[in-house]
């Protein structure tokens, strides 16, 4: 068998783990915005690769602001110590323990041809000239009660993208139309209300998630699509195991059912995640995730539906000509080397699509796999102001061709734009990613993407007269505070296509600026 634990014991353990570790006081849970605080993770992302947060759970995301508190607080390296990462530690402790935040963000941007950024939350990019207003914040008003809310106003021309065909599994089919925005008008983003205990909480509103250890994407789900509406169940803070478990170190668990839009071939389908993860050590995360649609308009929506979609159990509606569910499900493992010479991660990634009884074991194990696998050096040659990252990740494995994300009743996306990587189907991508630090809130990121796209190229499932695409993108970002109330970002970014949308011969490129200008209040 293939896969990691079987469904079954891994719904029981999301149910069991809270009532393991017991109850204790409740505690504020207000969540980080994935895209408006990219900082605040890169900074703990470095923190958590050089060894200094042992007991954190980095890789399920977004995080929560107490898990970071709690991780921070009593942290040596948070409350001493002369070198830079001592100072990222204690910068992000003071950013993080505001319990009142407002932020106003005015943007102005220009694209030659409106190509959309990736993992922004499905915000569109309009073609030309375009401005742009945000805001954002977080609210901690009691111990047990919390919420954090975002919109965006975006003003621009239509973008050229529009809507396309929504690619299918077999030789030149269409699977609907899959629109990416028109460039302009409001946008809500990660908006919820929360409550419950530090072990136990509820959350209701718009939802983001990011399961696993990779940074420019991840195989089964991202922020790169809008946040969905829908209920999450998880603990805000990491849950040390005790007794007989306490070989586990702290867990966390992750679960959440949504509801998708109506574009799309079985329309308000129903979309469930759920994640455990623990860190037996400093030096170990361990994670198993899994992604399920099921339901919609005209189909069973029901307990029973989602019990038979949890275990794959398809025989019924197969007798009557329907489809039940798509499922994608599996693991991943990040190890933490803080060398002091040279500090090192490494992470790797192993989703599957679809599913197949397990050759040892009699349970639904994942059968179309994709995996991804990455270097990070917090530090490079002993200075914490520099960084380098080198990821790879690919679906075109095997001969299943444009499997990945494609299912005819229920694709992996909302909205126009995949829920997991955004490379897409039947692709491979390579990322390189550096940052230069001048100040703890204040750094230089440079980064480039080398993404190809095969269309089944090698298998049954060529789209006739298709040629590979290949995209590079070269980007570059600012992210300043010049005081504790005025932030400033500045990004680039130059994209060439070759044999855009496979059509062979039709290469494009697109360039795009934004400036933004933020002024936040927080305070206790």
């Amino acid at each position: 068998m293939r896969a990691g634990l079987p469904v079954r014991v891994t719904l029981l353990l999301l149910t069991l783990s809270a009532p393991l570790a017991g109850f204790p006081a409740p505690v504020r849970a207000a969540e980080l915005f994935l895209v408006d605080e990219r900082e605040i993770y890169i900074a703990l992302d470095k923190l958590n690769a050089m060894g200094a947060l042992p007991g954190f759970l980095a890789n399920t995301r977004p995080y929560n602001l107490k898990a970071v508190r709690a991780a921070l607080d009593n942290n040596p390296v948070a409350t001493g110590g002369a070198g830079f990462e001592s100072s990222l530690a204690q910068w992000v402790a003071l950013y993080t323990k505001d319990t009142v935040m407002a932020r106003g963000t005015v943007a102005g941007g220009w694209s030659d041809n409106g190509t959309d950024r990736q993992n922004n939350d499905g915000v569109p990019t309009p073609d030309g000239f375009s401005g742009g207003l945000t805001a954002l914040g977080r609210w901690e008003p009691l111990s047990w009660f919390s919420g954090h809310a975002k919109g965006v106003a975006i003003f621009g021309q239509e973008n050229e993208q529009g809507c396309q065909p929504r690619p299918g599994r077999n030789p030149g089919e269409v699977n609907g139309v899959i629109c990416s925005g028109d460039g302009q008008g409001f946008q809500a983003g990660d908006t919820a209300v929360e409550f419950g205990h530090r072990y136990l909480s509820l959350q209701a509103g718009l939802l983001s998630t990011w399961y696993g250890p990779g940074r420019r994407g991840s195989l089964i789900l991202t922020n790169n699509a809008q946040p969905y509406p829908g209920i999450r169940l998880h603990n805000p803070v990491p849950i040390p195991m005790p007794w007989i478990f306490s070989f586990l170190g702290n867990l966390q668990y992750d679960f959440f059912l949504a509801q998708l839009d109506q574009d799309r071939p079985v329309p308000n389908s129903r979309l469930s995640g759920m994640r455990l993860a623990v860190r037996p050590s400093a030096f170990l995360e361990i994670g198993i995730s899994r992604a399920m649609h099921w339901g919609g308009d005209g189909q069973n929506n029901g307990l029973d539906a989602f019990w038979d979609a949890l275990v794959s159990d398809t025989g019924d509606f197969a007798e009557e000509g329907g489809v039940l569910q798509n499922n994608l499900a599996g693991y991943d493992v990040e190890l933490t080397l803080p060398f002091k010479v040279q500090p090192l991660q490494l992470y790797f990634e192993a989703i599957g699509e679809d599913q197949q009884q397990g050759e040892i074991i009699p349970v639904p194990v994942p059968e179309k796999w994709g995996y991804l696998g990455g270097v990070f050096l917090p530090a490079i040659l002993g200075s914490a102001a520099f960084d380098l990252r080198f990821e790879f990740a690919t679906n075109s494995t095997g001969n299943y061709g444009t499997w990945w994300y494609t299912h005819p009743s229920y694709p992996h996306d909302y909205k126009g734009r995949y829920l997991g990587h955004p490379m897409g189907t039947d692709a491979q991508d390579l990322f390189v990613e550096g940052h230069w630090f001048f100040l703890p809130s204040t750094y230089l990121e440079l980064n480039w993407t080398s993404t190809t796209r095969y269309y089944g190229s090698g298998t049954i499932y060529y789209t006739p007269g298709a040629a590979e695409e290949r995209i590079n993108r070269i980007g570059a970002s600012f992210i300043g505070w010049f005081t504790k109330a005025v932030r400033i970002q500045a990004l680039l970014e130059a994209i060439q296509i070759k044999n855009e949308g496979g059509a062979p011969g039709k290469n494009a490129s697109d360039f795009g600026l934004e400036v933004a200008l933020s002024w936040q209040y927080s305070g206790m």
